[in-house]
């Protein structure tokens, strides 16, 4: 004879940090990853593989039933997006806000350059370039690109090391555990600054439509943003 089916449960969940309250129906056969997707899909179409459905604080196995957990009407649960995926999220958004302001910032450099090249254009057609014009051969503007580049690539190699001696500091404050003194994270603010302003720096390497130049100075900005990103993640274990 077939079993009858029990009454399902109403259950609470609070959605996010706003606490936003949905209500999920589960049966005591109800499967954990069930309830998950059920509850991702009521709070607007979240994505199950990057959010936890917590019972008393913890993440269940997936494979857990509601009876096995002993889950009553009355509990409450919470639906959280992982860590995981909020520090690839954070990043990312930071990465773009990087990009987007890097690309404002080369666009108003190279309209200064056009201005430049049109005021020393008309300077060359007033002034003319006859045979009083001077014999030096003007710069490889590629070349001088190349050395501003490995100028450029020598700081940044400064900086890693002091972000290395930074991040060491950091990792032995906390070996050294509740008894050691705390790094001030003014030394990380002082490294950010100088980062920004090397990017800032690499804007302004033209590449003369070199495509190895600009590789170099698209790897050399990834470089930097990387770096950006590590002494973050460092400073944020001092607060």
């Amino acid at each position: 004879q077939p079993r009858a089916m029990s009454s399902p449960m109403r259950l609470k969940v609070a959605v996010g940090l706003k606490q936003e309250l949905i209500e999920i129906e589960a049966h005591p056969d109800t499967t954990w990853e069930n309830a998950t997707r059920l509850a991702c899909a009521l709070a607007g179409g979240l994505d199950p593989a990057i959010h936890r459905l917590l019972y008393r604080g913890r993440q269940p196995s997936l494979s857990d039933t509601m009876s096995g957990l002993g889950v009553k009407p009355t509990a409450k649960l919470m639906l959280l997006e992982t860590e995981v995926s909020k520090r690839e999220r954070a990043q990312a958004a930071q990465a773009l806000q990087m990009e987007e302001m890097r690309q404002a910032r080369a666009k108003d450099f190279s309209e200064k350059n056009r201005m430049e090249m049109e005021i020393e254009k008309n300077r060359i057609e007033i002034d003319g370039d006859g045979d009083d014009a001077t014999d030096a051969s003007p710069a490889d503007p590629v070349e001088t690109s190349e050395k501003l580049l490995k100028d450029r690539t020598a700081f940044v190699d400064e900086l890693e090391r002091e972000l290395f001696r930074l991040e060491r500091n950091v990792q032995e404050a906390m070996d050294d555990g509740a008894g050691a003194s705390i790094p001030s994270v003014k030394p990380f603010l002082v490294f950010a600054n100088r980062a920004e302003k090397a990017i800032l720096a690499l804007d302004q390497v033209l590449t003369h439509g070199d495509e190895g130049l600009r590789l170099k100075r698209k790897a050399l900005v990834t470089r930097m943003q990387g770096m950006l990103l590590r002494g973050d993640e460092a400073k944020g274990y001092l607060l």
